[in-house]
Order: structure tokens, then C-alpha cells, then sequence
């Protein structure tokens, strides 16, 4: 998107502003990265965390900083640091779908997870140190070592008093039953950017300060436990939604600003180092700090669990290291100009964080798979959420006293099914056209032995060719029906108003009233037809549920809705509330013997039990659509 929106003249010469992204991206990434983080496993694991975050960094830095200025002397050696202190942070995110499908160490996984975090921090730290030192022209060891202290230490601990202050205002306010989610996201929202300015201020590392105070944040979760409930749910979605969109901004903007790296390329101060050169650099960057992964890998980190697969396990951890929106963050926020002269090393430092970031991404997703083993296919998530549904529906089948309420549970279920399958809506349609054939014949058939008459064939047919053309409920279609409907009923009965009704209720729901009133007005009555040609459908699509058991549903759903109001007959919501609360009962004592069996681990119990919480609360706000 941002390669197409760069084409475009209105973001022609468009440029962005380094210390804008820093805080309007970087901060609230992090922090959200940081209130998410387990505070057992950094306290657990801090050893290999910090070996890996801040030792493995900082030797990169210097090691391959050193390396790749030999192999591109042009440019500077602050700059190599600043290059590599960019493309060292890993997103371990990156790599979180490859670890789904395929098993890893919960020491791993946790490592993983945390060493981001921090080394984060780390990279940023030494970035600002190496370009400091670029553009001022000298550098002290004292006075490097004494501006990381200050920034490294200073931002965690003025991050951390921050957001103490904060979540203590939070909490006093939800004590006093204030906990009101639009007041405490807003709050939340508004701290990283709070904190990153306070601590830019007071010339410490407002990145630090942010993933301090972050941690300080998911300690509130702890305080809190089950309550203000909804206020944490609300929360945690608007922080995803925030993420996913400062994410997928950082891509825009760096095809926003490919135009500027190339031709800041063009006017590179080596000829010579043309877009061929700069990705095998790249590449090599890439190869050479993952070697250097793998051996700290292997011989630095401590293992609580002694594995048989040492090389393999460090293999994983060295591919693992996969850069993301950290990296391009940083990459952007480097100056346009130094010492009031463009910075003609920009371009370049830019497109081979690039380079390695594609590489970084790319390496894990092909061989990772091919590293570990993969899972057991056997029992995968998606079919045990087909077992959780079915044993509801199965549930619900046995229910005699209330089979009408039964059965629009279990057509909602039903649909949860098509939805998780992704049905063929050509099949459907062909289904439909044979059900539509089908009642047809047997409506017909009726007639010929003389059960109804010829003027009972020719509306119940018409009223068959209306519903099937409806039944797709395609939105031109239903404004066609509307328009139909309420000049017909405004004619029918001089009535303004019934018109008005007629063109404001949904097709698919008055059809069915009016054509049985119509029926009646003609002392004539529908529904002896109507059950006729819905049992041949239902007979007909039993013979077609072995095949076919996704569209199948879906067309049983729409007839038995049609046969539900065609015979007006009202549902008890009370009775539908109750249907549902077993349903989801059925589902959960599913996942209850299935865990204690050993048939399903905890954490696929984890994921079921959560999609069973989000359909309960999707029913519980959305009561009113089902009533028809």
C-alpha cells in the first residue's frame, strides 16, 4: 500500500520526521510490548535475558560493526555501530505463527519473548551512542559509558516511578467504582506518549522509560484479578487494535519512502555502490551476526531443562532472531540532516535494514519448520471446535419440550460451522436451485392428486420463485423486494403507513406473513403446502449432508427459518436464553473431559475456552436478533 500511495503526486517528496515516529510509533509499541510481558518469566529466565538482550547486543555492535566497515569503507565506523545497533532487536513475533504449528520449549518461547523487549532497549541505547558520536566527531569511553548509565538506568528508573504514578491513579479510581473503559484506555493510551516526553526531557532514554513503565502497567492486571472484568477486556482489545495498526504503519511508511532511499541512493558518495551490492551487504549482515547468535546460543545460555538437541535448540534461537518494526522504527529515525548538511549515509543505512529484515523473515519461515519437529496433526484446533459445536448441537437434538427454541440455537451453531469451514457458495447455489426443484415437484404432485387447486399451485409457486430469488439476500436484491413489497401493500391497502412497514422490514421476514395472510384472505390455507415441500427439502438434503455438510447446513438453516415464520409461531426469548446457556455448558464440559483424559493439553483447552467466553458475551450483547 505505502509502494502505491508513494506513486501518487500528493506524497511526492514525502518525508517523514525521525523524533515524530520515535514517539507517535516506537513508544506505544513498546509499551504495549512491555505491559504484555510475564513478569515471572523475566524474573525466571533475567540471566539469559540480559546475556542475550544486552551482552550478545553489544558484542554484535562491536564484532560485526567492525567486520562491515572493513567491507564498506565509506562508510564511517559510528555508522556501522549505529547500522548494526539497528538491525540487532529482534521481533520475536515475527516468527510466533511458525511456532504454533511447530513445537518449542516453553524456556524457548519465554527467552524469545523477553530478550525483544529488552534488547530493544539495548539497540535504541547504543544507536543514540553511535550517532551522537557520528555527528559530533569525538568519542570518549568515559563519557560513553557514563551517557549509557545515565540513559539505561535512568530512563528503567524514572519509567518505572512514572508508572507506578499512573497505575495508582487508575486504581484509585476504580475503587471508587470509576472504572469507566472509555477514562481508562484513554489513560492507558496517553502514557507511553506522557512518559517518552517527560524522560526526553530530563535527557534520559524515554524508550527505556516507556518499556519500564510498561512493566510497571502489566503488574495492574495482578492487582485487579476478575475485577473491573470489562473495563480489562475493552483494554486488551484497543491495545491489539492500536498494535496492529502501528505495525502495519511502519510498512506503509517505508514504501512511502522508497522513492527518497533510492534516490538518497542515487546521490550516494561511492558510485560504485549500486541496490546489487547493498542487498549481498545486506545478506551478509544478516549470516554473519546469526553465526554469531548461534555460537552465544550454544555455549552462553544457561538451560534449566537439559535438552539432547543442544546445537538444534540453539539453531532455533540464532534463526529465531528475526528483525521486524523495531528495526524499520529505528531505520526511519535516523536524521535527515547532520550538522545542517542532508545526511547522505541515510538511504543507504535504511535499505539494508531493510535487506536484513526480509532476510530475517524469510529464514525462519523456510527452514524453522524444517529444524523442529513438526506437531501432531492428528488432533488439530479447528476439528476439536467442530467437536465443541457438535456436541452442543447433539445436546440441544435431545431437548423435546422446547424444540422450536432448540432449534434456533442450534441453527446459530450450525452457522458458527459454515463460518469456521469456509463453505463453497457455488455448491450453495446449486443446492439451493435443486432444494428450490425439489419443493417445486412435490407442490406440484400435490396438485395432481388433487389436494389443491390450481390458483393454490400458481401463488404458492410464485410465492416459491419470490423466496428462492431472496434467499442469497444479496443487497440489491432486498432493495428491489423492499420496493416491490411496500407498493403492492400500499396499493393492496390504501394504507401509507403499512407501506412504510413494508419497505422498512427485511423481505426474508414478511414474505412469509404476507403471503399466508393472502392465503387466508382467500380462505385458502398455506401451511399444508408450505410442510409438504418442506419435508421433501429436508429428505432430499439428507441424502446430500455426507457430501456436501457445510452448504447442506446452510440451506437447511435458511428453510427451517422460512417454516419457523411461515407458521407465526412465537418463541419464548426466556427458553432461547436457556437453550444457549446449555449449549455453551455442553461445550465446556467437552473441553473439561477432554483435558482430563489427556486427550487435549492446557493450552488448546486455553484457546477453546476462550472462543466459548467470546461467543457467550457475541450472544449476550446481541439477544435481540434472535427473535426471528
Amino acid at each position: 500500500m505505502g509502494g502505491i500511495l508513494a506513486a501518487l503526486p500528493v506524497y511526492s517528496g514525502f518525508e517523514l520526521d525521525p523524533s515524530t515516529f520515535a514517539l507517535a510509533i516506537i513508544a506505544p509499541m513498546l509499551f504495549n510490548e512491555a505491559q504484555n510481558s510475564s513478569r515471572f518469566w523475566i524474573g525466571r529466565s533475567i540471566t539469559n535475558i540480559l546475556s542475550l538482550a544486552v551482552g550478545l547486543v553489544l558484542v554484535t555492535v562491536l564484532v560485526v560493526g567492525s567486520g562491515l566497515h572493513m567491507a564498506m569503507t565509506i562508510l564511517p565506523l559510528t555508522l556501522c555501530f549505529a547500522l548494526l545497533a539497528i538491525v540487532t532487536p529482534t521481533d520475536a513475533s515475527a516468527v510466533n505463527s511458525i511456532f504454533e504449528a511447530n513445537p518449542i520449549a516453553e524456556e524457548q518461547a519465554g527467552i524469545l519473548q523477553h530478550e525483544s523487549l529488552f534488547n530493544d532497549a539495548a539497540g535504541i541505547v547504543l544507536f543514540d551512542l553511535s550517532l551522537t558520536a557520528f555527528i559530533s566527531g569525538t568519542f570518549s569511553l568515559e563519557l560513553a559509558v557514563g551517557m549509557f548509565l545515565w540513559e539505561f538506568l535512568g530512563g528503567l528508573l524514572f519509567g518505572s516511578l512514572i508508572g507506578v504514578a499512573i497505575v495508582s491513579a487508575r486504581l484509585f479510581l476504580i475503587r471508587y467504582n470509576d472504572d469507566t473503559p472509555i477514562i481508562m484506555v484513554l489513560i492507558q493510551l496517553m502514557s507511553p506518549f506522557l512518559v517518552y516526553l517527560l524522560a526526553e526531557k530530563l535527557a534520559f532514554s524515554g524508550i527505556l522509560a516507556v518499556v519500564a513503565a510498561g512493566l510497571v502497567q502489566g503488574s495492574e492486571r495482578d492487582k485487579l484479578r476478575l475485577t473491573s472484568s470489562r473495563m480489562q477486556l475493552v483494554t486488551s482489545n484497543v491495545w491489539e487494535i492500536v498494535s496492529g495498526v502501528l505495525s502495519g504503519t511502519v510498512f506503509v511508511l517505508l514504501g512511502l519512502s522508497l522513492p527518497e532511499v533510492i534516490t538518497a541512493l542515487h546521490q550516494s558518495p561511492n558510485p560504485d555502490l549500486n541496490i546489487l551490492k547493498l542487498v549481498l551487504i545486506g545478506i551478509g549482515v544478516y549470516f554473519t551476526k546469526g553465526i554469531l547468535r548461534l555460537v552465544w546460543s550454544r555455549y552462553m545460555l544457561k538451560r534449566r531443562v537439559k535438552s539432547s538437541h543442544e546445537w538444534r535448540d540453539s539453531l532455533v534461537m540464532a534463526l529465531s532472531g528475526a528483525n521486524g518494526t523495531i528495526t524499520l522504527s529505528l531505520a526511519f529515525s535516523m536524521p535527515n540532516t547532520v550538522n545542517g548538511q542532508p545526511f547522505e549515509f541515510r538511504g543507504i543505512m535504511i535499505f539494508v535494514a531493510a535487506v536484513v529484515i526480509l532476510t530475517s523473515l524469510i529464514m525462519p519461515t523456510v527452514f524453522v519448520p524444517q529444524v523442529l519437529p513438526s506437531q501432531d496433526q492428528k488432533q488439530p484446533r479447528y476439528r476439536w471446535v467442530k467437536r465443541m459445536i457438535q456436541a452442543a448441537i447433539s445436546d440441544l437434538l435431545k431437548e423435546k419440550e422446547h424444540p422450536a427454541e432448540a432449534q434456533i440455537v442450534i441453527d446459530s451453531l450450525q452457522q458458527q460451522l459454515v463460518l469456521d469451514s469456509t463453505p463453497n457458495l457455488h455448491l450453495r447455489r446449486e443446492l439451493m436451485s435443486e432444494s428450490h426443484q425439489v419443493e417445486l415437484k412435490a407442490v406440484r404432485q400435490m396438485f395432481d392428486e388433487g389436494k389443491i387447486s390450481q390458483d393454490e399451485l400458481t401463488y404458492y409457486t410464485r410465492f416459491l420463485n419470490l423466496s428462492n430469488f431472496s434467499a442469497d439476500e444479496k443487497t440489491w436484491k432486498n432493495v428491489l423486494l423492499r420496493i416491490r413489497f411496500s407498493l403492492h401493500v400500499g396499493r393492496l391497502y390504501k394504507d401509507l403507513n403499512r407501506a412504510q412497514e413494508a419497505f422498512l422490514t427485511a423481505p426474508v421476514v414478511l414474505e412469509e406473513v404476507y403471503w399466508r395472510e393472502q392465503f387466508e384472505k382467500h380462505g385458502e390455507n398455506i401451511l399444508p403446502i408450505e410442510q409438504a415441500g418442506f419435508d421433501a427439502v429436508m429428505d432430499f438434503l439428507k441424502t446430500k449432508q455426507n457430501d456436501n455438510g457445510v452448504e447442506t447446513n446452510m440451506v437447511k438453516r435458511f428453510y427451517r427459518t422460512r417454516h419457523r415464520r411461515i407458521n407465526g409461531k412465537d418463541v419464548d426469548m426466556n427458553v432461547v436464553y436457556q437453550m444457549f446457556m446449555r449449549a455453551f455448558h455442553s461445550e465446556y464440559e467437552l473441553i473439561q473431559e477432554s483435558l482430563e483424559t489427556g486427550k487435549i493439553d492446557s493450552a488448546l483447552a486455553e484457546k477453546l475456552q476462550s472462543r466459548i467466553s467470546t461467543d457467550e458475551m457475541t450472544y449476550l450483547q446481541n439477544m435481540e436478533l434472535f427473535r426471528d
